[in-house]
């Protein structure tokens, strides 16, 4: 765990998120009641790839877990793990499953973006004091989705959940193909059985679905799109 760090005017805070209105609530927040004079805000992968060299200094970072052109995941896991990576809080609206366990292990906190303001605070907060902390809503979430019979986790073979995440990242069959060393064809027959089980009919459901159930996290999806060219 993090040493305690200084709650005060100056702080920098970087917010990650995609929809402006929540970026620009969020901008706010940390300036209302943490004091933050410095807000870097970012809207997508591509500007947050553009802009790394700015996050020298950053006490603090928001940070939506999908952002349509990617999942941040693996890069605040990356971050976690620098020495003046500074706290990290993850913010999902996803109503299934995603990787806490991994968020948590990294010492970064989860909230909702429909937790109300005194709580995001109190999270944030508290982050910045050294713990990783859980939402009351993230909390039921994970519970609920453990409880779920049509959860993608339990409807779904180990394989099956690996290209799912990779047809969330809008990948296709030769690109999930060359990740996974297998052929186009072993793919497509993967994809075919997971929308049966899923009852999914068109690629634009399956990439929705991947997304909402948290499925877009693994380090090999999220490298893809940089490391295989169209």
């Amino acid at each position: 765990m993090r040493g305690e760090r200084a709650l005060g005017y100056g702080m920098r805070v970087a917010v990650i998120e995609d929809q402006a209105l929540v970026r620009e609530y969020l901008a706010a927040l940390v300036r209302k009641h943490l004091g933050a004079n410095d807000v870097i805000a970012i809207g997508s992968m591509a500007e947050l790839r553009s802009r790394e060299r700015e996050f020298a200094g950053v006490g603090l970072t928001i940070f939506d877990i999908d952002l349509g052109d990617g999942s941040t995941i693996d890069w605040a896991v990356d971050r976690s793990q620098k020495s003046d990576g500074g706290a990290l809080v993850a913010l999902s609206s996803i109503p299934g499953s995603f990787p806490f366990k991994k968020l948590q292990a990294s010492g970064i906190s989860l909230v909702h973006k429909n937790d109300s303001e005194a709580e995001l605070v109190e999270v944030l907060r508290q982050a910045l004091g050294g713990s990783v902390i859980l939402s009351r809503r993230i909390m039921n979430l994970i519970s609920s989705a453990g409880r779920d019979p049509h959860s993608p986790i339990k409807l779904l073979g180990s394989r099956e959940q690996q290209v799912l995440g990779l047809l969330g990242q809008r990948l296709s069959n030769e690109e999930i193909a060359e990740l996974l060393g297998c052929a186009p064809s072993t793919v497509a027959d993967h994809r075919k059985r997971i929308m049966r089980k899923l009852d999914l009919h068109r690629i634009e459901e399956v990439i929705d679905y991947a997304i909402r159930h948290g499925m877009v996290h693994d380090s090999m999806a999220s490298g893809a799109r940089s490391g295989i060219k169209r």
